[in-house]
């Protein structure tokens, strides 16, 4: 069983609280975003692949649960694991949390497929990335 492994981290700034004094709702996709970009290179995921093979990748649904507010000045690092493996697509959960700290603050369950970049549709997963998807799966 393969631990979560941490693919983000940052501080809440000021500019990114709405009205009521917590992370915007905007923020919390960017940071899943950029979390997500870390988990794909973990996985073995090569820039080249878009450039040389016309590979990549192509978020098909997200759901999004926040348990606990944000606040200016907290530190935050996302956790991010794989939870099912299919032909040609990967869910991964991102969960969100105070640095130091157990309690998941907001967490990002997303479909992802591999992505052939010509033909605009999904394909298999490639073996190296797939080996290592299945290596992190509990």
């Amino acid at each position: 069983m393969s631990k979560p492994r941490s693919t983000y981290s940052a501080v809440v700034h000021p500019w990114q609280c709405d009205s009521m004094g917590h992370l915007t709702i905007r923020y919390y996709m960017a940071m899943f975003d950029e979390a997500s970009w870390g988990f794909l290179f973990e996985i073995g995921y090569d820039p080249e692949l878009t450039s040389q093979k016309d590979i990549g990748w192509a978020d098909v649904h997200h759901e999004i649960d926040y348990f606990r507010e944000l606040l200016a000045g907290e530190r935050i690092v996302i956790e991010s694991k794989p939870v099912r493996i299919g032909n040609k697509s990967a869910v991964v959960q991102f969960d969100m949390k105070r640095e130091g700290g157990d309690e998941t603050c907001a967490r990002l369950t997303a479909t992802t497929v591999q992505f052939d970049l010509v033909k605009r549709c999904a394909i298999p997963i490639i073996p190296q990335v797939r080996e290592q998807l299945l290596s992190r799966l509990e």
